[in-house]
């Protein structure tokens, strides 16, 4: 796979972090998949740019220390900033007042394992972080298969961790029956589950080791048949649910179900949906397919948001529960949906100046630590404001 700019993957990061949005402002429920694109979208870039480093001539070590200072400086400037903010309100407003009980989780990447603790309680300030952890152990773990194993292993690897993702949740639901929790935070600690993700980061991170990009020669039909079954097993399930929602608001897709093993089989098929949309994006035989979505994609203001979603998405629900729905954004649906855009751009806004004036500082000193004095990746570029919410 070459190392080329693909300005529409801007795009998906966009579009991921606005269906996001209109999740959490209750605009829509299933919208929630968007969290799967995310993942599988982070899978293909940075396997991509870790198996570019791969056939390069340094040293494992230096490559894998490479990887993870640059990761560093785009990543936890925004996030340590953010923790020290909310440090910050919580010893001058004791505000909120369980935080010290969630920092240690939250300090070390491992917020997305507290799903379990007893009297665990969400807030718009921190709960949405936990992609972020599971982010994070991806890039802890992943460059150590990538740089210290052989070519052959790596592709088998991601192949057999597809099939065993959907293994781990049945038994991680399993698991949590026993013991007598309770549905909906059965649902909610599997999807927690680093190990529930495995195989959206392989199917995304399996398209540049095994070069389906240049494989598959149409991968539109990959995607229209993958939407297919997405669709008719989201219909059977939806029959025999308990959703309570109507069907165009969950399409069967209910994630803190597990009746129907929702937890176990709809992550695969969302992930399936999720890579046949990249692959199709970034096939070199597939430039004219989906020619309006492609120009929605690469439209320069869907493109910026792509770019500053990272802080977007860290921002959104502060914004959304203490200025919007608290000030502004009425109980209804229509006056949710016409203060959607003024809730977008104003979200916007605070992460351009983020960007611009705190995090920018930190990106231009990746290339004074680990100057890449080979040809410059256009791929490595797009991974710069990586999010993955």
């Amino acid at each position: 796979m070459s190392a080329r700019y693909i300005k529409s993957l801007d795009g998906v990061r966009a579009l991921a972090l606005l269906l996001i949005m209109t999740y959490h402002a209750g605009l829509f429920h299933f919208t929630w998949v968007s969290v799967q694109l995310f993942f599988v979208l982070s899978g293909y870039l940075i396997t991509g740019i870790l198996w570019e480093e791969k056939m390069k001539p340094a040293s494992v070590g230096f490559k894998y220390k490479k990887f993870l200072v640059r990761r560093s400086l785009r990543i936890f400037p925004l996030y340590l900033g953010y923790l020290f903010i909310l440090g910050m309100t919580f010893l001058f407003f004791n505000f909120p007042t369980y935080y010290t009980t969630y920092f240690p989780y939250l300090i070390t990447y491992t917020f997305n394992y507290t799903r379990l603790l007893e009297e665990w309680q969400g807030n718009p300030l921190f709960t949405h972080l936990w992609t972020l952890s599971i982010e994070e152990q991806f890039y802890l773990l992943f460059p150590i298969v990538i740089f210290f194993t052989p070519k052959k292993f790596i592709r088998y690897f991601l192949t057999a961790l597809i099939i065993i993702a959907p293994v781990c949740r049945l038994l991680l639901g399993e698991w949590y029956k026993g013991l007598g929790i309770e549905e909906g935070v059965i649902a909610d600690a599997v999807y927690w589950n680093t190990l529930s993700h495995l195989d959206a980061f392989c199917m995304g991170g399996i398209i540049p080791v095994l070069s389906l990009d240049r494989k598959i020669r149409q991968p539109a039909k990959w995607l229209f048949w993958s939407i297919v079954i997405f669709l008719t097993a989201g219909a059977i399930s939806y029959v025999y649910s308990t959703s309570t929602y109507p069907y165009y608001n969950d399409f069967g897709y209910h994630h803190w179900l597990i009746g129907n093993y929702q937890h176990v089989w709809h992550y695969t098929l969302i992930n399936l949906c999720c890579a046949a949309l990249i692959l199709v994006l970034v096939s070199p035989y597939s430039q004219q397919s989906i020619p309006l979505t492609r120009k929605f994609l690469e439209h320069p203001w869907i493109v910026r948001i792509g770019k500053v979603s990272y802080g977007m998405y860290v921002f959104h629900w502060l914004v959304l529960v203490y200025l919007f729905e608290r000030y502004l954004m009425p109980d209804h649906l229509l006056g949710r949906f016409l203060l959607f855009i003024p809730y977008v751009a104003a979200v916007y806004l605070l992460a351009e100046l983020s960007f611009s004036f705190y995090e920018a500082r930190f990106i231009r000193l990746k290339d004074k630590f680990f100057k890449d004095r080979s040809v410059p990746s256009k791929l490595s570029s797009t991974t710069e404001t990586l999010p993955g919410i």
